[in-house]
Order: structure tokens, then C-alpha cells, then sequence
């Protein structure tokens, strides 16, 4: 029966041109396009973000880097809530093996591009401090965005 239609179709429709072609206007050799036009990639933005995670006492939360190390490292936003959360860091380990801590409260802090991160810790500390007894854990959260370049 299809092939009944297609057939038909085929007869009743004979002014119909069956091959299709592409008009070769304003066509460059690719050889020549490919000498003449450099095409960089756009490096690949990674994100590391956490919004309001829950802890209680101290945590340290390592940061999975995409790579071998992060390059163009800008830390968005860093907010810390707890008893004593200025004591929060983000601790940024870099190839010198040098390390830069941020503190909360901080927004768009930017490093510079020739430097390379191993490393990311987003560490929160919320504690009652006691001099002579011990200390006591208390809830706190941590938000954090962090983007970085990945380095292969």
C-alpha cells in the first residue's frame, strides 16, 4: 500500500526536480579560511558554591578542583553565621605552596591570573570559647561562590 503512494506521488508530481543543491555563493577554500583565522577556545568557567550549608563547631571542606590547579580565581561570596564565625577562613593553597586566607564577609575578591591554586578549603568555626573549661560547639552556616579557570 506505501509503496502504492509513493509511486502515485512520484507520477502525479513529475515537474519536481529530485536532486537539491546547495548555491556556491561567495564560497572561500576552507585551507585558506583555516590560514587566515585563528580560532582561540574560551576557557572553561567553573563554579564552586555552597548557599547556607549547616555545620557545628569546626569543618573544614575541601573544594573538588576540576584539573590539575584553578588559575583566574575570584572568590564571589563568602558569608559565615555562627558564634565567632569571623574565625571562618577560606584557605587558598597555591603551587608555592604559600597560603592566602579570606575572611567572611568578603565579595569579588579577585587573584591574580598568574597564580595557581591547588588547593580550596572553605573551613567554618562556630564555637562558645571558654578560657579554663572546654570549648563549646554551636551551630553555624557557611555561603560561599568561588570561580575559577581550570589548569590541565
Amino acid at each position: 500500500m506505501l509503496l502504492v503512494v509513493v509511486i502515485a506521488a512520484y507520477l502525479f508530481f513529475p515537474g519536481m526536480d529530485k536532486s537539491f543543491t546547495i548555491p556556491e555563493k561567495g564560497f572561500t577554500d576552507s585551507a585558506d579560511l583555516a590560514n587566515r583565522v585563528t580560532i582561540t577556545p574560551m576557557p572553561s568557567l567553573r563554579i564552586i558554591h555552597g548557599i547556607e550549608v549547616p555545620f557545628t563547631g569546626k569543618i573544614e571542606l575541601r573544594q573538588a578542583i576540576a584539573g590539575r590547579a584553578a588559575r583566574d580565581i575570584s572568590v564571589v561570596n563568602f558569608e559565615a553565621t555562627g558564634e565567632n564565625a569571623e574565625k571562618s577562613v577560606i584557605k587558598i593553597v597555591w603551587e608555592n605552596g604559600e597560603i592566602e586566607k579570606v575572611s567572611p564577609g568578603t565579595k569579588n575578591k579577585i587573584f591574580s591570573a598568574d597564580k595557581r591554586a591547588v588547593e580550596i578549603i572553605v573551613a567554618g568555626y562556630s564555637m562558645h570559647e571558654r578560657r579554663i573549661f572546654r570549648d563549646n560547639s554551636r551551630k553555624g552556616t557557611l555561603t560561599w561562590e568561588i570561580r575559577y579557570e581550570p589548569v590541565e
